[in-house]
């Protein structure tokens, strides 16, 4: 074999070894934090808490996103193509998992834009905050992407040659709209939202520090005092929860976006055997990029909240005691 031939064979290799044992790794890592968070938002402290619907509803979406996109990669690293190959399936998983990547991705900008309500002076705002807007805000979110990718059942098809996965588009309309729909309803958007609505919290908090609501106690003093070091701590706590939320979509998910529009661009072009095992490798490290996005919450939760982590206690407790392993 010439050199060329062995540095594709290893490419290969490598990409195989990604699609196995990688997405397996994302498929069980991420399935797990996602059922502890669904797990721990059950229970009664958080059950009637509107922002917890929200974070609910992300985490189931994000259950099947994860499922919908990676267990084909798990089979094509055994070489069993099938779901790629049948045009139903390719469709019907392809439809599925835009719609649980946009439920997912909205379902944290409604989660922030509830914690903008509840921090708001006005009471009309925090009136905003309630179970019965989290369902009308999902049930839009859920309508609106079915309307955008519903073309999944026109655009897409199996057996495609020259892509990186069997199941993708021939037509470079139909190509460049599910690239950029991606990019701006499921990425940039969102992101930028989640921006906005945590800045507009912290302001809030910042105001009713400056201006800490009157009262007639003779001990107001030290109680504005203590209420101004916890509000400094949420304001703390909320800067870095929306750091984080915001460069975690954008960072683990803008990439696939990128190359998705790169191969688009690239779909005519004719390329050598090595520059498609080249590819092919680097998209199948974006695509677990993409997942890993939604497979980290619980394991950033259960770091940065307080009252989350001693409610996980609880109920693992609460479990052990029913398998009597403690008492």
């Amino acid at each position: 074999m010439s050199g060329n031939e062995n540095l594709i064979a290893s490419l290969n290799y490598i990409t195989a070894q990604i699609n196995r044992y990688g997405a397996l790794f994302v498929i069980l890592f991420g399935t797990t934090g996602n059922l502890l968070n669904f797990i721990v938002f059950n229970d009664r402290a958080f059950h009637e808490n509107p922002c917890t619907n929200y974070l609910w509803w992300s985490s189931i979406s994000s259950i099947l996103f994860i499922w919908s996109g990676l267990l084909t990669r798990v089979l094509s690293g055994y070489g069993i193509n099938w779901p790629n190959q049948n045009p139903p399936l390719c469709k019907i998983r392809l439809f599925m998992l835009n719609i649980c990547w946009s439920i997912a991705a909205w379902a944290f900008v409604g989660a922030t834009m509830d914690r903008y309500f509840c921090s708001s002076a006005s009471a009309v705002y925090r009136l905003k905050s309630s179970i019965r807007t989290a369902r009308k805000f999902l049930i839009a979110i859920l309508i609106l992407s079915i309307l955008l990718f519903v073309q999944v059942f026109y655009c897409y098809q199996a057996s495609v040659p020259n892509v990186p996965v069997l199941c993708y588009t021939q037509a470079a309309a139909c190509q460049l709209y599910n690239d950029w729909t991606n990019i701006l309803y499921n990425i940039t958007i969102p992101s930028c939202f989640m921006a906005i609505f945590g800045i507009l919290t912290i302001t809030n908090i910042r105001k009713r520090i400056i201006h800490p609501a009157p009262t007639s106690n003779s001990l107001s003093m030290p109680n504005n005092a203590n209420m101004h070091v916890n509000l400094k701590k949420i304001d703390r706590n909320l800067r870095r929860i929306l750091l984080i939320q915001v460069l975690v979509l954008l960072a683990l998910s803008l990439p696939i976006g990128i190359q998705r529009l790169y191969a688009s661009v690239t779909s005519n072009v004719s390329k050598s055997t090595l520059q498609v095992a080249i590819e092919n490798l680097i998209y199948a490290v974006i695509v677990l990029i993409r997942f890993i996005a939604f497979s980290m919450s619980f394991y950033l939760y259960i770091f940065s909240g307080s009252m989350f982590r001693d409610t996980f206690k609880r109920k693992i407790q609460r479990i052990l005691r029913v398998m009597h392993i403690i008492h």
